[in-house]
């Protein structure tokens, strides 16, 4: 109960040193959650993620970022790659990560209009707070990488097979479904279409083959794809 106790007001800390990182709903589901028992599973909302992670919180079996990384890692040396990130939270958490072990010429944009204005610019790091489109200039780009974009997950593909730049994408739930805006009728039937359209695109482009992968150890029911030269 101390321990939670804790918990509970570094959160409520970090939210008042960082008025307005969240809207009024948001803070609610996670003070919602921050209150309920954690130990219920390892899959973590990702605005409760982010936050746990910033302040050290996360436990083990629940740092799928860690995870991610190993995973990127063992596929791709990203040292000194010119990353472009799409959709990086609020807090970049995995932006962070990735600058931290850059080398040389290494760099990597992160893109995502809800970037906290808190967070700023580093040597190795540039936030753009604003979203990724097709329209997007990729500049020196020689690699992309998305944690669970969401809705921008068919764009971020498309840019990365249609200019042959090696990717790293987590896909999620892609976001509500069946609705007038999203032709899709189940999480299933988009995910296989997110599939699809990367192992085509890799195949038309001479990307290689489409590598699929999964983070079960952290209880993420969604692939993790790239293409495997």
């Amino acid at each position: 109960m101390k321990e939670k106790i804790i918990e509970t007001s570094q959160i409520m800390l970090f939210l008042r040193e960082n008025p307005g990182i969240f809207s009024d709903f948001e803070k609610e589901c996670l003070m919602n959650y921050v209150k309920s028992n954690r130990t219920h599973g390892k899959f973590v909302p990702d605005m409760v993620r982010e936050i746990y992670d910033e302040l050290g919180l996360l436990r083990e079996d629940q740092d799928i970022y860690t995870g991610f990384m190993d995973l990127l890692q063992s596929e791709f040396d990203i040292r000194e790659r010119k990353i472009l990130e799409v959709g990086g939270g609020v807090i970049p958490r995995l932006g962070k990560r990735i600058s931290s072990i850059q080398t040389g010429e290494g760099k990597i944009t992160v893109y995502d209009p809800r970037l906290s204005k808190y967070v700023q610019d580093t040597e190795r790091m540039k936030l753009v707070r604003k979203p990724f489109t097709s329209t997007t200039k990729l500049g020196d780009t020689n690699f992309m990488l998305a944690f669970m974009p969401c809705e921008a997950a068919e764009t971020f593909i498309d840019a990365a097979t249609e200019n042959k730049i090696d990717f790293m994408l987590a896909l999620c739930e892609g976001g509500p479904h069946g609705d007038e805006y999203d032709y899709f009728e189940s999480d299933e039937e988009w995910l296989d279409s997110m599939v699809y359209r990367a192992k085509r695109g890799v195949k038309d482009n001479g990307m290689g083959t489409l590598g699929i992968q999964y983070l079960k150890k952290y209880e993420d029911p969604y692939p993790v794809i790239y293409n495997h030269r």
